[in-house]
């Protein structure tokens, strides 16, 4: 730091250690030598602490010499935003991370097939498992489910994919995650909830846990 004129040599006499890990949050700052496309530049942390700060979250660094080094990022929960994909099924409002989207289009029956007892959807010569969110989600709504008719949502667990067939779909949003109540608090499947534009309540959702949930319960 001192080399790079951050600071003088007095002022760095009298740093502690954490006031020593933040340097590397310091613009301009940088322990390569040499500068490529991705690093060296003293940019790249500057960014992370400055948009963790506009959250009003914290990044806090611990080290310690032959063991390693952990970095602790906490976010206000009320504060995350999301990018999500909002959708309709029945006339409830669900929120799929948008993150774990990776394809819409039409339901399209000549495009299914049942294999070993199970649904799936035909995408570019690959099957891929087919399930009606509405069932999963709200199997105590008892108004018909026409399958014949709804949207085709493509959505990614690591290297897997599965389709979700949703009644309708509203659009992209950026949404505010609030904590859930505590009669939901630890519920499978389920990562906050939010309000929309028109006041109403939705639930986001949390893919890899509802899926895992969803292949217990079989």
């Amino acid at each position: 730091a001192v080399e790079k004129g951050i600071m003088d040599e007095d002022a760095a006499a009298r740093l502690d250690d954490t006031d020593c890990y933040n340097l590397i949050f310091a613009p301009g700052f940088s322990t390569k030598a040499e500068i490529s496309d991705i690093s060296g530049r003293g940019v790249g942390m500057d960014v992370v602490k400055t948009r963790i700060s506009q959250l009003n979250g914290s990044i806090i660094i611990k080290s310690e010499e032959g063991k390693g080094s952990t970095i602790s990022i906490k976010v206000p929960l009320t504060l995350a935003i999301m990018p999500t994909l909002m959708v309709m099924l029945a006339d409830h409002i669900f929120a799929l991370p948008l993150v774990n989207v990776s394809e819409i289009f039409n339901l399209d029956l000549s495009r299914t097939n049942v294999v070993d007892g199970k649904l799936v959807v035909q995408v570019r010569g690959k099957s891929i498992p087919l399930f009606y969110l509405r069932e999963w989600l709200i199997p105590y709504d008892d108004s018909p489910i026409d399958k014949s008719a709804g949207f085709v949502v493509i959505v990614n667990i690591g290297t897997r994919h599965m389709g979700f067939v949703v009644d309708q779909l509203i659009g992209q949003e950026e949404v505010v995650i609030k904590p859930l109540g505590a009669l939901l608090q630890g519920v499978s499947g389920l990562a906050g909830a939010t309000i929309t534009g028109d006041g109403r309540i939705s639930l986001i959702l949390d893919i890899p846990g509802l899926t895992s949930s969803y292949a217990r319960s079989m």
